[in-house]
């Protein structure tokens, strides 16, 4: 039977990840888990995956306090007592957070660490934040209360790395020991000591996978790369599961994994892999740099760009960011994914090159 091993809790969105025996899980996650998150100042949240210093932030609890320490800085001490009044509008995918400002001096402290300036915030009693068509809390986590990561499936991955990872280079809040590779992919729902959780989706990786978080140094391109190459699904890349808590309580490392349901796993594929029969090709124009190519009806926007040597810029590729969007000025595309759109941004026909198929010739302006 499948075991819970290791459980892990990140207190500020990105920095090292707390090793903890036990935890109790509430309704947005595990307890403490990306309570803290840092800004920019439109507001717009900042994390490892521009900025992976933050992953070798050390973070330590004293009663209720954090001491932060990390090379080259003095240690830093965050006391909820002197966090100001003042609230701030966190900005998080799509989504908008009424946050509590901590603390100018944590500010500094963070804006000299990461050489930009930042303001740290806390997701407080007054903050409301849910998962994305769901009427389920969620803190700072990317969009779902915990993720699952299978040990089992990790070990497959490194039998085709030549540079072995880790299980936290995926960020996991739960690190699980199958008894066969990517049997998660089965699970709908599961019991962790005593907690039911619902497996929501597969979690999409993005380039922050590329990051070890022993070093905070981000590789080119894997494990990602070789990820591509075998868990490739509708434009995401897929590792681990998204968990929602169906009650509260507390797990165990050591606690058995029980399997309430399960469902039809996912059929993934290569990213690369030839393309189907009704393949049309079809000419892409790309107004802003007054190029056209020739398409196909098969593969991302993104992906085309890409090949063509045209830049569009892009973080997550999993419609969660919206960093890739273009507007579309002619033509016709099968969407996949448009979250991170606003419906204002829908209105005026922008979309998300990560997660969209050309139907017909298009017209593009990015």
């Amino acid at each position: 039977m499948p075991t819970l091993t290791d459980i892990y809790i990140y207190p500020i969105k990105s920095v090292k990840a707390i090793s903890q025996p036990a935890a109790l899980v509430e309704q947005q996650g595990l307890k403490f888990d990306r309570r803290y998150m840092l800004i920019d100042l439109d507001g717009k949240f900042i994390t490892g995956r521009t900025h992976p210093v933050l992953t070798q932030i050390d973070v330590q609890f004293s009663q209720n306090k954090l001491l932060l320490n990390t090379p080259n800085m003095p240690q830093l001490t965050i006391d909820p007592e002197k966090f100001s009044t003042k609230q701030l509008n966190a900005e998080i995918w799509s989504d908008e957070v009424n946050a509590l400002h901590c603390h100018q001096d944590y500010d500094n402290w963070f804006c000299e660490y990461i050489k930009q300036p930042c303001q740290l915030v806390f997701f407080s009693d007054d903050s409301l934040r849910c998962v994305k068509n769901r009427n389920t809390p969620v803190a700072f986590a990317d969009g779902y209360p915990l993720l699952l990561i299978n040990q089992t499936s990790v070990d497959l991955l490194n039998r085709k790395l030549q540079s072995p990872v880790s299980a936290l280079h995926f960020r996991p809040n739960i690190v699980i020991k199958g008894d066969v590779p990517f049997i998660e992919d089965s699970w709908s729902r599961i019991k962790i000591g005593d907690v039911e959780f619902e497996v929501s989706k597969p979690c999409s990786r993005c380039l922050f996978t590329n990051v070890d978080p022993k070093t905070g140094v981000a590789t080119e391109n894997e494990p990602l790369a070789t990820l591509a190459q075998f868990r490739y699904h509708q434009g995401d890349i897929d590792f681990g599961q998204n968990l929602i808590p169906l009650s509260s309580g507390m797990i165990r490392a050591g606690d058995e994994v029980q399997v309430l349901a399960t469902q039809k796993p996912i059929k993934y594929a290569s990213q690369t892999e030839p393309l189907s029969d009704n393949k049309e090709l079809l000419q892409i124009h790309y107004q802003g740099i007054a190029i056209s190519v020739t398409g196909d009806n098969q593969q991302l926007l993104l992906d085309q760009a890409q090949h063509a040597g045209v830049a569009i810029p892009y973080s997550c590729r999993g419609g969660k960011c919206g960093r890739c969007k273009v507007k579309l000025l002619e033509g016709e595309v099968a969407t996949l994914n448009n979250e991170a759109l606003s419906n204002e941004e829908l209105a005026q026909g922008y979309i998300l090159a990560c997660s969209c198929i050309p139907l017909s010739d298009i017209t593009i302006d990015h």
